[in-house]
């Protein structure tokens, strides 16, 4: 009898730390409007913080944190009596499902407040000081105990995991993830228009919204932008006639509105890494 190995699937991994810093923020201080390509979390252990996103409007109090999604426009402003201790972490990370914290602070237990006192122990050991100092580019120790990246990674992955266990999980997980009908509407209209040439301008004179909401709604409802959307809707429907017809690709290419049939081999081999010949005759079986 042999023994069978099981695949343990990975919901949620942390690619890197960007920040890691404990901070003590004078009663005055704010911070002007930034944006970066990855995920911010701020906690705050003493005191409270104005916060001022764009999912998010209002105070962080003690024993609370936010997560900024990446690239939302955010910034911060103390105006208590006490001056705040705060932790900010900048990570990057390819779960989605962290996103819904930017909408509003969450309340830590002891148990998730104490997972983010390891995680800034643990950081201690891999970047060096100052640890209370904005910096754009932290350095690591020339000299780390063993497993201190790795254990840093693991901690704030199960810190996030934690997280979404506790405060991001619904009852109703369909009702929860339900896309908003706006947005229904204009993926509507994409998988009916697909192959004619759409643009955000359009998009956003039709269903009466800008470029930036649109964009961001619509990769928050369907995980891809507009134009990734569309490509990989003419890819599946380029499968499909592939596998189902006897078609020339030369047609396929014609009716999903390429251009020439080199612009659509060269298309379908880099979304799929085949050329529709390779795919025609089940290379990817």
């Amino acid at each position: 009898m042999e023994y069978v190995s099981k695949h343990l699937k990975n919901e949620l991994s942390v690619t890197g730390i960007v920040t890691l810093h404990f901070f003590e923020f004078d009663n005055d201080f704010t911070t002007v409007n930034e944006r970066h390509p990855f995920y911010e979390l701020v906690f705050v252990n003493s005191g409270k913080l104005d916060i001022f996103s764009e999912d998010y409007n209002g105070v962080l109090s003690k024993n609370q944190a936010i997560i900024h999604r990446q690239n939302s426009l955010h910034s911060i402003k103390c105006g208590g009596d006490i001056n705040p201790n705060v932790i900010i972490i900048g990570f990057e990370c390819d779960a989605r499902i962290i996103d819904r914290f930017s909408l509003s602070p969450i309340t830590l237990g002891d148990g998730a407040i104490q997972k983010l006192a390891e995680i800034v122990k643990e950081g201690r050991n891999v970047f060096a000081p100052p640890y209370d100092t904005p910096t754009y580019n932290m350095k690591k120790k020339k000299k780390m105990r063993y497993g201190s990246e790795q254990t840093l990674r693991i901690l704030m992955e199960y810190f996030l995991i934690l997280l979404v266990r506790e405060y991001g999980e619904s009852e109703n997980d369909e009702e929860a993830n339900e896309t908003p009908s706006h947005i229904q509407e204009i993926i509507d209209y994409v998988d009916v228009n697909y192959s004619e040439k759409i643009t955000l301008d359009e998009l956003a004179f039709l269903f009466k919204t800008n470029r930036a909401t649109l964009c961001r709604e619509f990769k928050r409802a369907t995980g891809k932008t507009v134009v990734e959307y569309i490509n990989q809707k003419k890819l599946e429907i380029a499968k499909q006639c592939i596998r189902t017809t006897n078609d020339s690709f030369t047609k396929i290419a014609e009716d999903l509105k390429f251009d020439s049939i080199h612009y659509f081999t060269r298309f379908f081999k880099k979304l799929s890494g085949l050329t529709p010949t390779q795919f025609r005759n089940g290379a990817d079986e």
